[in-house]
């Protein structure tokens, strides 16, 4: 689950909607060369038609900063047209002011903008029920884990991603905690899924006790990274952020490909094992109309996407997966499904990521050694 709120918007109607707020209608119209900005006043420069506009604030221009989401620049900003696209480039920025105030009056360019980090935290829990779940996985370096498959995303500020305890309650959700994106995972939830594990394997030989953990906590902790990135980029979503969190979340698994994508897709899937388990002989199930008000969609509804979107990334890989448990007219879907993900995540993540790092990434085996030492647990 998630809590976000929008500070600023990429899109360019939406800019200029705001802009209506701070320019005139008749300094729209101006035109000629610009020599000089006075106080007060503003340029645009139209992504479309690449004319540019001076224009005047209709009243104070502080709240409009706020308002618009703007940010201070420093002595110079270069801002060139190749081709179809705008570029803004060498753009200095003035350091923070706690820093600038033990460096002096101090200047980046745009290169030398320190990139965001992922900081990861462990809150020791008061509960002594879990005590031992915070043990694992801080000895097990799971965070760790996340913060380097994660690391290739050129973040603009620092995320973290923390353990807490949560009162009992089994959760997992991101939100900013005062202006610090902040993933939270739960001891509770941990325990949860270390408690529903089978004493045996599950879904037949090919997928371990260890396996079925690594699943359902990637998943979990990359959906809500994923509600971090829209936040963090400002992603507009189209229908709900649950369901495209599960999107981002599957299409980060399924980049592992072979054994580890099939492992940790399966594994995810063994989540959702209590609502499907009698599948073939209770194949109606019946919700009280509340459990449709929710912005989750149902644990069977992900259930199906999650295979689909398998489906439709391997074919052949996921074969039995999916046997007898995804209907023949949603996997026949499955293929485009899956390629209008892989198009989306491209579009918007893409200018986001450091592609030397995605390769040692998945070139790293990452699950096979914390696994084999939580099953042997």
């Amino acid at each position: 689950m998630t809590a976000t709120v929008r500070t600023s918007s990429k899109a360019a109607p939406a800019v200029l909607l705001a802009l209506s707020c701070w320019i005139s209608p008749a300094a729209w119209a101006q035109g000629g060369t610009i020599s000089k900005i006075a106080n007060d006043e503003s340029i645009l420069i139209d992504g479309y038609t690449f004319q540019v506009l001076p224009g005047r604030a209709k009243g104070a221009t502080v709240g409009q900063i706020k308002k618009l989401g703007a940010r201070e620049l420093g002595p110079a900003a270069i801002v060139f047209r190749s081709g179809d696209k705008l570029y803004i480039a060498s753009a200095p920025v003035r350091l923070p002011s706690d820093e600038a105030s033990a460096r002096g009056d101090v200047y980046l360019t745009a290169d030398e903008i320190p990139a965001g980090r992922i900081r990861v935290e462990y809150v020791p829990p008061k509960n002594p029920d879990h005590q031992n779940v915070y043990d694992m996985v801080k000895q097990r370096g799971t965070l760790e884990m996340v913060q380097q498959i994660f690391s290739p995303a050129r973040l603009p500020v620092d995320l973290t991603i923390k353990t807490v305890e949560c009162d009992g309650a089994s959760n997992a959700w991101y939100q900013r905690e005062g202006k610090v994106p902040t993933v939270s995972v739960c001891y509770e939830y941990l325990r949860e899924i270390w408690q529903s594990m089978p004493k045996e394997k599950p879904q037949g030989a090919t997928l371990t006790m260890a396996d079925a953990i690594c699943g359902q906590l990637f998943f979990a902790v990359a959906h809500e990274l994923g509600h971090a990135m829209f936040d963090i980029f400002d992603v507009p979503v189209f229908g709900r952020q649950e369901d495209a969190a599960d999107q981002f979340a599957t299409y980060i698994l399924l980049q592992f490909g072979g054994e580890r994508a099939y492992k940790l897709i399966a594994g995810a899937a063994y989540g959702y094992h209590e609502y499907i388990k009698d599948l073939k002989d209770k194949p109606k199930v019946t919700l009280p109309l509340a459990a449709f008000s929710s912005d989750h969609g149902t644990p069977e509804e992900r259930f199906y996407n999650l295979l689909c979107t398998a489906y439709g990334y391997d074919a052949t890989l996921f074969a039995d997966l999916v046997k007898e448990k995804l209907p023949e007219s949603r996997a026949k879907k499955c293929k485009f499904e899956y390629d209008d993900l892989r198009f989306a995540f491209r579009q918007v993540f893409s200018v986001h990521l450091d592609y030397d790092k995605v390769k040692k990434v998945l070139a790293t085996d990452w699950f096979s050694n914390p696994t084999r030492q939580a099953a042997e647990r």
